[in-house]
């Protein structure tokens, strides 16, 4: 099952490829965009980016039912005003968020909440350096996979709310790595939220949050055949 456009009690996450990338996926981009993705200089950093962008284009307009040159992504950050915040789609009644890591491109688009979505592959590198800054104490790391498990709920959080980077993700706690997802409390407080670990593949962890206090139901979706059209 897939949620809709107007289902309000689901999120959908959909999960692309960056090998996806078509070339009118660029004609869809907005000035700032462009100029966003001419910054990046390894060709894999600009079809990622490319790819997220087109993605949200064309899914918002799968279900809003309009032209996805006529979605109007606002990207402004609230701190400071640059188009490098949170996408947001004004008018659409949808909350979307968007990652991407090595090979996936993910979107998040949901109608129940602000929702924040996170992947991150999973790799062999030391992370004892970067332990002090996304663990929390009580925040067991039993095996690799376990710190990224730990980074991509805590990432999909501060994501949610907008605030990103400028909360340290060590006070944001959540569930231990094994057990279901769930966020505990957010710089010293409680936070209602639904958040789930998402299944986007060998060697990558994922997970997503949406500030709600209703239970969400969360489904995976392929994007290539939207990224097709």
């Amino acid at each position: 099952m897939i949620a809709g456009a107007d289902d309000t009690d689901a999120c959908t996450v959909w999960v692309a490829d960056v090998a996806a990338e078509r070339p009118f996926h660029s004609d869809l981009l907005d000035p700032d965009e462009r100029g966003r993705r001419a910054a990046l200089r390894r060709p894999a950093d600009q079809a990622r980016f490319t790819v997220a962008a087109a993605m949200i284009r064309l899914v918002a307009a799968g279900l809003t039912g309009t032209p996805p040159a006529t979605i109007a992504v606002d990207r402004r950050c609230p701190g400071c005003g640059r188009a490098h915040g949170k996408p947001r789609l004004s008018g659409t009644g949808l909350e979307v968020s968007v990652s991407h890591s090595a090979d996936r491109v993910l979107l998040a688009v949901t109608r129940a909440g602000p929702v924040g979505v996170d992947v991150e592959r999973i790799t062999d590198a030391d992370t004892s350096t970067l332990a002090g800054r996304v663990l929390a104490p009580g925040e067991p790391v039993r095996r690799p996979r376990d710190f990224f498990v730990y980074w991509c709920r805590k990432e999909s959080a501060v994501k949610a709310t907008g605030d990103g980077l400028r909360v340290p993700l060590s006070e944001v706690v959540v569930r231990p790595a094994d057990a279901p997802a769930g966020l505990l409390s957010y710089r010293g407080s409680r936070l209602t939220a639904a958040m789930a670990d998402l299944d986007v593949g060998p060697g990558y962890a994922a997970a997503v949050t949406v500030l709600t206090g209703r239970p969400v139901r969360v489904w995976l979706r392929d994007a290539g055949t939207a990224l097709a059209e």
